[in-house]
């Protein structure tokens, strides 16, 4: 267990939270416990229109290592709703925005691991976000970012016996941008549609996903959630050295049910290709969640067949639990 750190608010309009998270975890694949290690969330309102946040992980082995910090401001200017700057995860997707301890499915899917590292993908940049006027809810998202996915991770796919290095060599900036898209099909049904699209340091990526979650009560809901990305992975992205048909194609589908506060169960579908070296893969499982006292602990445990290791079928556990507002039980 995390021994108790000091956590406060400040009353008022201007308030600073924080929380410390934690998480423990088993599989048949080696039997060993494995963690993440001790994460701490800072979030922070400074103005009504204004918000800072700082997510730090400790990671065995690694010492303390910032995976975001940023300062988000809504603004009522005529052309731009909102902005960002600093150090975040792009609004790039579904998955890349969230944080593995808030995943019923326990873990990023693999072929979405495979293009933005297990840990998710965040860059140096700065985000402008505006709506446009059309009938239903949406926005625009465009960020300017330092550095591109994957270019942090080390990988052995196929690295041309060249020394490892954890760091894209390719200068210049990304630019990633998004149109978000949602309407409600019923008063508690919503679907969400969006199209992404990422080019800059030789590399491209053009995806699209969907969210469907229809609530039946307050802690009741189906949800339906999808991703797809082609994406070309060039210019030793993943210690992979230049190629011009280097193309990743990733892509998962998740059907779940919160039965009520305590449960939740689903199903997860996960497929990705290589085209390179010719390499497909299909995994496919089933997933649950359990939170028996309140949104602070969950238990997790997730079943999965992937034909791309020894065993091909196998089962993790996991317990997370949290000290302060940022819990890891969501709805």
């Amino acid at each position: 267990m995390i021994n108790p750190l000091v956590f406060g608010q400040v009353s008022g309009d201007n308030s600073i939270s924080i929380s410390a998270l934690a998480d423990l975890s088993v599989s048949s694949q080696d039997t060993a416990f494995q963690s993440h290690g001790l994460e701490i969330v800072m979030m922070g309102k400074i103005t009504p229109n204004s918000m800072v946040m700082a997510y730090i992980a400790s990671h065995r082995g690694e010492g303390a290592v910032a995976k975001e910090f940023y300062a988000n401001f809504n603004t009522p200017l005529k052309f731009i709703s909102s902005y960002k700057i600093g150090y975040f995860r792009p609004n790039f997707g579904i998955i890349n925005r969230q944080h593995e301890h808030t995943y019923n499915f326990m873990n990023t899917p693999k072929s979405i691991a495979s293009l933005f590292g297990n840990h998710g993908w965040a860059s140096l940049g700065i985000s402008v976000q505006t709506q446009v006027p059309l009938i239903w809810n949406n926005y625009f998202n465009l960020s300017i970012l330092q550095n591109s996915f994957g270019e942090n991770i080390s990988s052995n796919m196929h690295n041309h016996n060249q020394p490892i290095t954890s760091v894209d060599t390719v200068s210049g900036f990304s630019y990633a941008s998004r149109f978000d898209q949602s309407f409600s099909i019923t008063d508690k049904a919503k679907i969400s549609l969006g199209i992404n699209y990422l080019n800059g340091r030789n590399k491209e990526s053009k995806s699209i996903d969907m969210k469907i979650k229809s609530y039946s009560g307050k802690y009741q809901y189906f949800l339906f959630q999808s991703e797809y990305y082609a994406s070309r992975i060039s210019a030793k992205n993943h210690d992979i050295a230049y190629h011009p048909d280097e193309e990743l194609v990733s892509a998962y589908a998740i059907v779940g049910r919160q039965f009520n506060r305590y449960y939740h169960f689903g199903f997860l579908f996960d497929y990705q290709s290589y085209s390179l070296k010719d390499i497909k893969s299909n995994t496919y499982g089933f997933y649950g969640a359990f939170a028996p006292f309140d949104d602070s602990l969950a238990f997790r445990f997730k079943l999965m067949n992937d034909p791309d290791i020894k065993s091909q079928n196998y089962i993790t556990f996991s317990a997370v639990w949290s000290i302060g507002p940022h819990k890891p039980q969501r709805y």
